[in-house]
């Protein structure tokens, strides 16, 4: 099979559809790089596929089965653990937690999932296995414990019970014991051929992951819009992307296209403007008519392209704000370009048109608005009531009120805002002040001693149950710098007693941390300030 090149990884040129025995992919899944993967792509489903490890369909389609609410909440009676966890512990060959069966005679039924009842059909061969139900009556089985009807069950059970003496399968205290196991545990269970044919799709899009990475993060990012929450599905898109080593931009004058686009030359992916928050499709269609403006200057991006568009105000200060008129030719700061834009919506609409067509003409062409408006004072008659408000502006644009400077916060905050998340540079960067970063740390960073200037994603906020004093509260943070996000930050009582009032959602903090010794790319915090 010929294998093309794509960044560091091997290519396969052709896809055997109904090949599930490469090695690689199974990687991926075994080791939790779900995100976007189906099935798998949440944090549930990227944890249990690390535990459970699956290395072929059927194991994948059981891991699909178990992360199930319903599996995850349904206690083995005997050890107190979930069916999922039990799945996982006897998978792995933990001898605390045995392979067992109720009676000898559902070995054969479920020993493919370790003792545990993960399918519904599972259910209906122990009940035509051990008490002689016809198809019809195991399906009833299914259907009566699904719809949770005690007088129904009851009818069931005792029919149950009846054919597994005629049958002389089990004894009646074993048949009573089986019939209630089977009633609690698959009151949860999965659909097998369901389960499969969700296995199935899966694997395929492990495979994209594996074998057309940009491509798959492109597609993904795409659909991100059909997701209820798109903006955090972009976000987590583009920070699992990271770390894959590809690099999503914001939109540029090269690049203002409507969808997530490819750089075929590099590792990169460019923002779709349609996902740009204020952009609407109706700008977007106009943007779309746009040839080559990768030259244009920032005086060009307002007299070719904001004006004759009539991109609205709302679509403008949007694209600014996240770089989509930063090029080449144009260097100024986005704070630059904003306040200079507000100053042209103060001009009238006559006045902006005629600032356009001195701008087609060599003799009266400026390179700064400023130059333009007094360009405009001098060739245009402009109405005495407008005179006022025209020298205002020319005089603003030339001494600006405020520092048009950009800053690291201001920039994150605003892509943030408008993207999802920042792509240019981290509200942390201006700081300077950490020694390592969170992608360093995620894949395993061998330090005594982390120090991290992070932005909060998100706390989680429990209390304790055992150990010296029960019932304190502890946290457990995801962070986020420019390098990527740590979602495994741990906080033990004492440390977050101390500094609760500055660990809050979104706010900027150094953390003094170490490793932790149970779980790799985890840390403990020690210290926290605010930055």
């Amino acid at each position: 099979m010929q294998k093309l090149t794509y960044g560091k990884r091997k290519m396969k040129n052709n896809f055997d559809i109904n090949d599930f025995n490469d090695s690689e992919v199974w990687d991926l899944i075994c080791e939790g790089r779900t995100k976007g993967v189906f099935q798998l792509e949440s944090n549930l489903g990227k944890h249990w596929a690390k535990e459970v490890a699956p290395r072929n369909i059927i194991e994948l389609a059981a891991t699909i089965s178990l992360i199930r609410p319903g599996t995850l909440k349904a206690k083995d009676e005997k050890t107190k653990k979930s069916m999922t966890q039990l799945y996982a512990f006897r998978k792995a060959g933990n001898t605390d937690y045995p392979v067992e069966y109720l009676h000898e005679s559902l070995e054969p039924i479920l020993k493919e999932t370790y003792g545990v009842l993960v399918y519904q059909e599972q259910s209906m061969k122990i009940a035509q296995q051990l008490a002689g139900f016809n198809l019809k009556e195991a399906d009833d089985l299914r259907k009566a414990i699904g719809k949770k009807k005690a007088d129904l069950m009851e009818e069931i059970k005792k029919k149950f019970v009846k054919g597994t003496q005629e049958q002389g399968t089990v004894s009646q205290k074993a048949a009573e014991e089986i019939f209630s196991w089977i009633e609690k545990s698959s009151r949860y269970a999965f659909n097998k051929s369901h389960a499969v044919a969700y296995a199935i799709n899966a694997y395929w899009s492990a495979y994209c992951k594996t074998h057309r990475l940009k491509r798959f993060y492109k597609t993904y990012l795409n659909r991100s819009d059909k997701k209820p929450k798109s903006e955090i599905e972009i976000k987590q898109l583009i920070m699992d992307a990271k770390s894959a080593g590809i690099e999503v931009y914001p939109p540029r004058l090269s690049r203002l296209q409507t969808d997530f686009e490819l750089d075929d030359n590099k590792n990169l992916i460019y923002f779709g403007l349609r996902h740009v928050k204020g952009v609407g499709t109706k700008e977007c269609e106009k943007i779309e008519t746009l040839e080559d403006v990768s030259e244009y200057s920032w005086m060009d991006c307002i007299t070719k392209v904001i004006h004759p568009l009539k991109i609205n105000k709302r679509a403008a200060i949007a694209m600014i704000s996240v770089g989509a008129f930063s090029g080449k030719n144009n260097k100024e700061s986005r704070r630059k370009m904003l306040y200079e834009f507000d100053s042209w919506k103060q001009l009238s609409a006559r006045e902006q048109s005629a600032i356009v067509e001195n701008q087609k003409e060599p003799s009266t062409r400026s390179k700064t608005l400023a130059d333009a408006v007094g360009v405009l004072i001098e060739n245009t008659k402009i109405n005495s009531r407008r005179m006022e408000t025209v020298i205002n502006v020319q005089n603003s644009l030339k001494n600006p009120f405020y520092d048009l400077e950009d800053h690291a916060v201001s920039i994150a905050t605003q892509e943030a805002k408008l993207l999802g998340c920042s792509l240019t540079c981290s509200k942390v960067d201006d700081a300077q002040v950490a020694t390592d970063y969170c992608e360093d740390v995620a894949k395993g960073l061998k330090k005594k001693k982390i120090s991290l200037a992070v932005v909060i994603n998100s706390i989680r906020v429990v209390k304790t149950r055992n150990g010296k004093n029960p019932g304190q509260e502890m946290a457990f943070l995801s962070v986020e710098d420019n390098s990527g996000e740590l979602e495994s930050v741990t906080i033990f009582p004492e440390t977050y007693a101390e500094y609760k009032n500055v660990l809050l959602e979104e706010n900027t903090v150094m953390l003094f941390c170490e490793p932790s010794k149970k779980e790799k790319g985890s840390v403990i915090v020690n210290k926290a300030m605010q930055i």
